[in-house]
Order: C-alpha cells, then sequence, then structure tokens
C-alpha cells in the first residue's frame, strides 16, 4: 500500500502564490505546465505573479486558474472563489484609491485654480501698487558731474553740474535751479575765500528729499585773476 503524504497550505497565501509554491513543490517547470495546459508561458508567469491585469482578460484569469489548479491537483472551485475575493478586496482597494484621487483633483479643479489665479492677480495688483507707492516717495536720483567734493580752487565761482529727472525741483544753497526736458541742469555759484558748504536738494512732488553736500575750498592767491 502507498502511503501519499498531504501537504498542507498556508492560509495566509494568495492565489498566485499557492499555484507557483506547488508547482515547485511537485517538481514541474513552466514549460511543463504550458505543454499541458497550453496555456503560453509568459500568461504563467503573469498568473504566478499576480499581474493579472496582464492578461488577456477576466474569461481568460478564471479559465486559466482553472486549468493551472487542475492541472496540480488543487481544488480548482476553492482556488477560483478565493481568487474572487481578492479580486473583491483589490477592487476595493482600487476604488478607494480613486477616491482619494477625484478627491485631489478635486482641490486641484477649476475652482481651486480660479482662486489661485485670483490670489496672484491680487498680489501683482498689490507689489504694483507698493511699487508705485515707493517710486513716488522715494527720492530723486541726483548725479553732480562737477565740480567733485573737496574740490580746492583759487576762482570765485564754480560751475554746478548734473542731472537729475525733468520733474524734480532741484536747489542749490535755496536757490532754485531749473532742470532741461532731459532733467539736465548747470549753474554758476559764488564762492567766498575759505570753505563753501554746497547743499543741494532735490524734490518731487511728494517724494522726500534728497541732499547732496560739496565742500569747495576757495584758497586765497596773490595776483590771480579770474577769466571772463
Amino acid at each position: 500500500m502507498v502511503n501519499f503524504q498531504k501537504k498542507t497550505i498556508s492560509q495566509g497565501q494568495t492565489v498566485n502564490n499557492r499555484l507557483k509554491t506547488n508547482r515547485e513543490e511537485r517538481g514541474f517547470s513552466l514549460a511543463q505546465v504550458s505543454k499541458e495546459t497550453k496555456i503560453q508561458i509568459k500568461y504563467l508567469e503573469y498568473l504566478e505573479a499576480g499581474d493579472y491585469h496582464q492578461l488577456p482578460g477576466e474569461i481568460y484569469v478564471r479559465n486559466w486558474i482553472k486549468l493551472y489548479a487542475d492541472f496540480l491537483s488543487l481544488p480548482s472551485r476553492e482556488i477560483l472563489s478565493d481568487y474572487k475575493k481578492e479580486k473583491l478586496v483589490g477592487d476595493q482597494f482600487k476604488d478607494e484609491e480613486a477616491k482619494k484621487e477625484n478627491k485631489f483633483v478635486k482641490y486641484l479643479g477649476p475652482h481651486f485654480l480660479r482662486k489661485i489665479l485670483l490670489a496672484l492677480v491680487v498680489l501683482l495688483a498689490l507689489s504694483y501698487l507698493v511699487w508705485e507707492i515707493n517710486n513716488i516717495i522715494s527720492p530723486p536720483k541726483v548725479e553732480i558731474i562737477s565740480p567733485v567734493t573737496d574740490l580746492k580752487t583759487g576762482a570765485s565761482s564754480v560751475d554746478v553740474e548734473g542731472k537729475s529727472e525733468p520733474e524734480v525741483q532741484l536747489f542749490i544753497n535755496n536757490e532754485l535751479v531749473l532742470l532741461d526736458e532731459q532733467g539736465n541742469f548747470k549753474t554758476n555759484v559764488a564762492l567766498s575765500i575759505g570753505l563753501n558748504n554746497l547743499e543741494i536738494n532735490a524734490k518731487k512732488k511728494h517724494s522726500k528729499t534728497r541732499t547732496i553736500y560739496l565742500n569747495i575750498l576757495r584758497e586765497e592767491v596773490a595776483g590771480f585773476i579770474q577769466a571772463n
């Protein structure tokens, strides 16, 4: 009398693991299984990996699982029942993931994008407003071309030449200096013997005042005659 050893399969095994484990325990190669069941080797590999989505369709999946189970002398009805349960759980999981994805897409939908666009428009408008206010209240730029500060001279006067902005009011020692259309200015300032402090103030209508100081030393030179 031949004694048969009954093999038990872990209840935690999935259908694909049961098929693969049983085949390996019985010493069958995929080529042998393919020859007997007429299932291509690549499809057998998908079955054993649980990659059912790689198979042609649900009808093929169930039919091939039954053929494979029958070949391995496994209870095909039980195997198919387990497959249906696994598929049900997998589909529920996919549904939950789809809901999460749809929820995420909902947040990124047209309504959300409109809010983002509106926020960007408001931010740009505020940035432009801040820039305009800063441009209005900032002191104007003033460039002094000549003379250089700390100048020493024996002349009785000096030409102060520079450039600013056309709409600027510019004063040198509280005397208004006219600017041309490009913002250029040039004026002659009388010097007294000794240290002369020139204060240049430039201001737009609502801006702060830009102040520049020039120190010019007029030296008393014997016999110096100023050229006309």
